[in-house]
């Protein structure tokens, strides 16, 4: 059984949201975002395209986890990319996921300050930034 103390605190820790809490708030990237991923390094990354993009993103399925749905958009069309699932990596202090196919290995580290998402795309194991994301929040 809990004390005053114990209860005082239960519900502090219920009425103050996740992001103040140091853990992250999943609902600043939920939504639909527009904006740019442009090439950084086309020595790492020559086969490398600039981007219009839209990105979806929603609850993922763990707890806390995010589902980051990539479209790029050719011709006025919308393509799909691919789709991540991202989580919160608090000594970064950015959403992130890790990316690999048959040719390549990459972190994707995202930011999210109101309305504006950056990021970057890196090379693994090299390191090298080959792209960088900009997009806004509809």
């Amino acid at each position: 059984m809990l004390g005053l103390c114990g209860l005082v605190l239960v519900a502090y820790a219920q009425a103050i949201p996740p992001a103040q809490m140091g853990e992250p708030d999943p609902s600043q990237l939920i939504g639909v975002w527009r904006g740019t991923s442009t090439c950084t390094d086309r020595v790492a990354a020559p086969a490398c395209h600039d981007e219009t993009v839209v990105y979806e993103f929603t609850a993922g399925r763990a707890r806390g986890s995010v589902r980051w749905a990539a479209d790029k958009v050719v011709n006025g069309q919308r393509q799909r990319m691919g789709e991540l699932d991202l989580s919160y990596d608090k000594t970064e202090a950015c959403w992130k996921a890790e990316f690999s196919s048959p040719r390549v290995k990459s972190v994707w580290r995202l930011t999210v300050e109101g309305t504006h998402l950056t990021g970057t795309a890196r090379l693994l194991p090299g390191n090298e930034t080959v792209r960088k994301v900009d997009a806004r929040k509809e």
